[in-house]
């Protein structure tokens, strides 16, 4: 079916809800007198009304015109617009439908017009004691049973259907309190397209009601439809409030919409609410879930008294913009300040801990939460998990977790995860049958891990099983990030072949670049040149301007012994203007971060590092370490080749790290890209002749190097 007979067949459905909806209500009328109908209560002999039936006829032409249109407008833009045409569609026809009935009751002989104006939401312009006095809405107390009934449905949209209509034939429909009630929970149950229907029956909704519907809409993740509801506040001539601009502004946030946001932001301004502290807070958090952390800090330096929820802010929106070292000081700035952190403050500085893995920091988070009895809800309990699993403290993460008196799926997931990182499949597994055992659904994220635990610590069988399961046991269909995760467990165990095989198997829309670079990978690691290559020029194709591709095909030229084909490459690499991702790598010393790359001699005590790492690979060689020169550019010559190794970045950081800490201190060390093989071997040495545990957490995984083996096995 293509998409305009869709349309069409949406467009007659809504007709056909139209007529169902007006004939029901005609129904009603000529069926019981206004007094009859205000009194009918919604019991058996009420749901065998005629009337009834075509209400059930239109809300069932209505749920299906519904699914069409989701079917049919799934781009975001469409759906946007489909959204704002379809509001404005139901109101016209929820006007419509009042002044039918309308008419249609006036036109019966007898009928008392005032007591029809509780269901109608016209009034007959021609009712003379109506034109003369203001028209008085029906409320109910709001404690009544309408109410109670309300709260026993709570967020179930079948429940508050029949409350619905229970209000209906009461004549409470008109009650504001009820109203808001009934959108907010509504809203809560996930109905929107319910809720916006219900919105349309409102007769001038108050700032209350409006302001709760877009509190809700917002809460709930219905961004757009809280956008909806703003303007259509503004239209409806009611003032916006505080409450409206904190929810309205989140919800801009949620939809990373900048432009938009700015708009309300301008409108903070002119209605004078710019100097209000909840509403400086959230649009700090928008501008920096947004980007604009230039903004955010102006705003946030221009606040008259800055409360916790707006330090959050700001640490959050450095730490998720990769800004992590800014994030930490504004968290020391905060501590100056006197502002006493909440487990908010804690999630954002441990994410922040967790990029730059700064294990001496994290530990203090950790004391200071143990110390001041914070809390540890769930999410705060995940964060200290991650927190020290990347910062390659993997047995304290177990701690947390084990301490955890109940967890979610995420929990269980960044467990399962940090074990996969550090080569612990076998443990990674456990968890995982754990989890299953204690009935916890694993989501898409949980057989990431799984995979990735069971790619790195080579058990393909187990992770052959999971990735089946996938499907058969939860009904799952495997992403991109799964397939990837299985060519990279092939790959590394050697099945190169049937690695291949699947990559074949997949579709032109699942072979993303992702799972190249994974077949890639093993052909480096394995030494398939011929594959290699191949797979190369398959990834240059996908990404003609990804830098990356270029050098992995080149590495495979030179491994081969193509040195004309490297020089090719590297004069596409020149002609193309690209060039290879700086490599870096960082240690903390005394809870301070220093950072270097590869022949780096901005640091003060450049001289004194490069004396000391000379006498440390003098002592390697002597206890064995030969230089691997494929690691390096392969024009140079033999006694450039090893200079330019030794200074690797990794390197100048553990020589550094050796020089400022005490004997038996483990040193760790973060790295942006995957450790080479040259520096994987000599870091081994290192960890002989200086009795040290080095642990260096690179682009892939963990590497512990203790008495001259690696955690990893050569496994990488």
């Amino acid at each position: 079916m293509t998409k305009s007979k869709r349309v069409l067949i949406s467009l007659i459905l809504r007709l056909l809800a139209f007529g169902a909806t007006v004939a029901a209500v005609v129904v009603m009328v000529t069926s019981h007198d206004s007094a009859q109908v205000l009194n009918l209560t919604f019991t058996a002999k009420y749901s065998n009304e005629p009337a009834f039936k075509y209400f059930v006829i239109a809300e069932g032409i209505a749920s299906a015109y519904s699914l069409i249109v989701l079917f049919t407008y799934s781009q975001n833009s469409l759906r946007r617009l489909l959204l704002i045409l379809d509001l404005v569609i139901a109101m016209l026809l929820s006007s419509s439908i009042s002044a039918a009935v309308a008419i249609a009751h006036v036109g019966k002989k007898g009928n008392n017009h005032a007591g029809w104006l509780p269901i109608c939401g016209q009034v007959p312009k021609f009712c003379d004691h109506v034109t003369k006095h203001k028209i008085q809405i029906a409320e109910c107390p709001p404690k009544s049973a309408e109410y109670e009934a309300l709260l026993r449905a709570g967020p179930r949209l079948k429940p508050l259907r029949q409350v619905h209509a229970h209000l209906i034939v009461t004549g409470c429909h008109r009650s504001r309190a009820l109203l808001t009630k009934l959108l907010t929970l509504s809203c809560a149950a996930g109905s929107i397209a319910y809720t916006r229907r219900l919105l349309t029956t409102v007769h001038d909704p108050d700032s209350f009601l409006f302001n709760s519907l877009i509190k809700a809409s917002s809460k709930f993740r219905f961004s757009l439809d809280a956008v909806i509801f703003y303007r259509l506040m503004l239209l409806s001539h009611v003032l916006p409030s505080t409450y409206t601009f904190t929810s309205v502004v989140k919800a801009c946030a949620d939809l990373s919409a900048l432009r938009l946001g700015r708009v309300v932001h301008s409108h903070v301004l002119a209605c004078g609410y710019g100097s209000d502290s909840f509403v400086q807070a959230a649009i700090v958090a928008f501008y920096s879930k947004c980007g604009a952390l230039g903004v955010a800090r102006r705003v946030f330096d221009e606040m008259p008294q800055r409360s916790v929820v707006a330090w959050n802010s700001m640490i959050s929106g450095y730490e998720q913009n990769g800004a992590a070292n800014e994030a930490l000081v504004m968290f020391r700035k905060m501590r100056e300040c006197g502002v006493d952190p909440d487990s908010a403050t804690f999630v954002g500085v441990l994410s922040a801990c967790s990029q730059l893995g700064s294990l001496e920091l994290g530990c203090w988070v950790h004391d200071y939460i143990v110390n001041n009895g914070v809390r540890v809800n769930v999410v705060l309990a995940t964060s200290l998990i991650n927190m020290f699993s990347r910062c390659g403290d993997v047995t304290r993460a177990r701690a947390v977790f084990d301490s955890m008196n109940e967890g979610n799926v995420i929990a269980w997931t960044a467990m399962i995860s940090g074990y996969g990182m550090h080569g612990y499949g076998i443990q990674a597994m456990e968890i995982f049958h754990r989890m299953k055992a204690c009935h916890l659904v694993p989501n898409r994220v949980t057989f990431v891990a799984v995979l990735s635990a069971c790619a790195h610590a080579g058990l393909v069988d187990e992770g052959r099983r999971a990735f089946t399961s996938m499907r058969q046991e939860y009904g799952l269909v495997p992403g991109i990030e799964h397939h990837v995760c299985m060519v990279d467990m092939l790959g590394r165990a050697g099945l190169l072949s049937e690695a291949y095989q699947f990559i074949k198997e997949l579709s032109l829309e699942e072979l993303v670049p992702a799972v190249w670079t994974a077949m890639l990978g093993a052909c480096k690691m394995h030494k398939n040149f011929d594959l290699g290559v191949e797979t190369a020029e398959h990834l240059i194709s996908l990404e003609p301007e990804n830098p990356g591709h270029y050098v992995l095909l080149s590495n495979m030229y030179a491994l081969a012994g193509r040195m004309d084909r490297v020089e090719s490459v590297r004069n596409v690499m020149i002609q193309r203007g690209l060039k290879k991702q700086v490599g870096y790598s960082t240690i903390d010393v005394n809870n301070k971060g220093f950072l270097f790359s590869m022949g780096d001699k901005s640091h003060p005590e450049t001289n004194e590092i490069y004396q000391y790492l000379d006498e440390l690979m003098w002592r390697c060689k002597e206890a064995g370490y030969a230089p691997v020169p494929e690691s390096a550019m392969h024009e140079l010559e033999e006694e450039e080749r090893e200079y330019a190794l030794r200074y690797h970045s990794e390197k100048l950081a553990v020589a550094f790290g050796l020089m400022k800490s005490s004997h038996g201190k483990t040193l760790r060390i973060v790295k942006n890209l995957r450790i080479c093989e040259d520096c994987h071997s000599a870091i081994k040495f290192i960890s002989v002749v200086t009795n040290r545990e080095i642990i260096i957490r690179d682009k892939l995984r963990f590497h512990h190097f203790r008495e001259g083996s690696c955690s990893c096995l050569d496994y990488w």
